[in-house]
């Protein structure tokens, strides 16, 4: 279950939950459901090049954008961390469901992509937009929209 934050994503959980609910329900042997949440930190490719000659604040302190970006990319760990705990503790209370979360860092749809080829994954449930805005035309984001052409196992899209 990629998760983002946008209200797509928030949609998306909510429907996975139901979902894992409804299996839950149905299934003789009541085997746990686990739903995992997956947020990707998408990296910032910069040459190591353009680093060297990029110092930022030179004259206060000696650090370089490499450095301001780990700082960034620390922030947005650790913001999306405590948004993926909250949902873990709301939706704790339901019978037969695990929620976990798991934070990867690169391209969104690459890695959303490898990680479900790579895991025992049954279903992929996301939302059709992310933070990132909507499409100019009503139609799915551009991850959505590339991991749905790259994986082989089914997918739900949630508006």
């Amino acid at each position: 279950m990629p998760y983002d934050g946008s209200h797509f994503s928030e949609n998306a959980l909510e429907y996975a939950v139901y979902l894992a609910k409804a299996i839950f329900l149905g299934d003789p042997k009541k085997r746990i459901i686990k739903i995992v949440m997956l947020h990707v930190v998408q990296e910032i490719p910069i040459a190591k090049t353009l680093l060297d000659k990029m110092k930022i604040g030179r004259k206060i302190k000696k650090s370089s954008l490499d450095e301001h970006a780990d700082g960034v990319y620390q922030e947005t760990t650790n913001l999306m961390q405590k948004d993926m705990d909250e949902k873990k503790e709301r939706y704790k209370h339901i019978d037969g469901i695990k929620l976990e979360s798991l934070i990867l860092y690169g391209d969104p749809a690459n890695q959303i992509v490898d990680y479900s080829n790579n895991n025992r994954v049954d279903l992929i449930v996301m939302g059709s937009n992310g933070l990132q805005g909507l499409a100019k035309f009503k139609g799915l984001g551009s991850v959505s929209r590339k991991v749905s052409e790259a994986v082989s196992h089914p997918m739900t899209i949630i508006r």
